[in-house]
């Protein structure tokens, strides 16, 4: 083992020298990235896992001897590699959406276009039908997002409608053809309504979790950018979802904050301060 990890760097030419480095590197980081959103989804026990087995293989190698273990050890740390990205890719690929200009080049056009006196206008009216509703017990489940999936859209009616409060509330009025589904606003407008969505197969909900909430934390965590709002047919109580995540028991001055983030009328600090990193 100690005559490869010599012969890993001396001995052989410029390229193949490149290529050995390039793929440290890129080793290196892959575990960072693991070790990072292992964190973040509080799986410390994987990454304590894969420190000791990354441990034991290196040490058998020195151990046992033979040249031809290094070759082993690395093959090793690549089927490591590719477990992790399994486990993790859904986060990483949450996290570039995030990151990326497209969703960036949105929200800024969208305060260009219809300016945030139009915007805040829209949150208010979302605001007022959600408590209206809730006063009523009436189910409902209101999707704001950057932009949805054709085939989400496709499953329900095309509205592209002004938003208000009397609109909202009438689409999800008892025993209509489209209560049971989602609302979902783009744009500034009511796009579509009676909309299905993916469910969650999450099992560790609360039990009062019905077929609304499991819905808005399937599409929350299907779509990072949007924002599911869930009036509980059953209780009245206010919920909404964003990028997986829960928040419970809302009143007006905190629906209208989260609102407003997925609006795009609040910076990304804002959205942090509600809803963590």
């Amino acid at each position: 083992m100690q005559d490869f990890l010599k012969g890993m760097f001396t001995d052989v030419d410029i390229k193949v020298l490149v290529g050995r480095i390039i793929c440290a590197v890129l080793c290196t980081l892959v575990f960072f990235l693991f070790f990072f959103y292992a964190k973040k989804r509080n799986l410390q026990l994987y990454t304590y896992i894969t420190v000791g087995v990354v441990v034991v293989l290196f040490a058998l190698s020195f151990l046992i001897g033979r040249a031809e273990m290094g070759t082993y050890v690395w093959l090793a740390y690549a089927v490591l590699a590719v477990l992790g990205l399994m486990l993790f890719i859904s986060d990483i690929n949450r996290h570039l959406f995030r990151l990326s200009v497209k969703r960036k080049f949105f929200r800024e056009n969208l305060a260009a276009h219809y300016g945030s006196e139009d915007l805040s206008k829209s949150v208010g009216e979302i605001v007022k039908s959600c408590l209206r509703l809730s006063k009523t017990d009436t189910g409902a489940l209101i999707v704001i997002a950057d932009h949805m999936s054709d085939e989400i859209l496709d499953s329900g009616i095309k509205i592209n409608s002004e938003i208000t409060a009397e609109l909202i509330e009438t689409l999800f009025f008892p025993k209509t053809p489209l209560h049971d589904g989602a609302v979902i606003i783009s744009a500034n407008k009511v796009v579509s309504a009676g909309c299905y969505l993916p469910l969650t197969q999450a099992q560790n909900l609360p039990r009062e979790f019905g077929t609304r909430h499991r819905a808005a934390i399937g599409v929350s965590a299907a779509f990072p950018d949007c924002t599911a709002i869930v009036v509980s047919e059953e209780t009245g109580i206010i919920s909404a979802m964003h990028d997986g995540k829960t928040k419970r028991y809302l009143d007006s001055r905190q629906l209208q904050e989260l609102l407003e983030c997925a609006m795009g009328l609040a910076d990304e600090s804002a959205e942090e301060r509600l809803w963590g990193e």
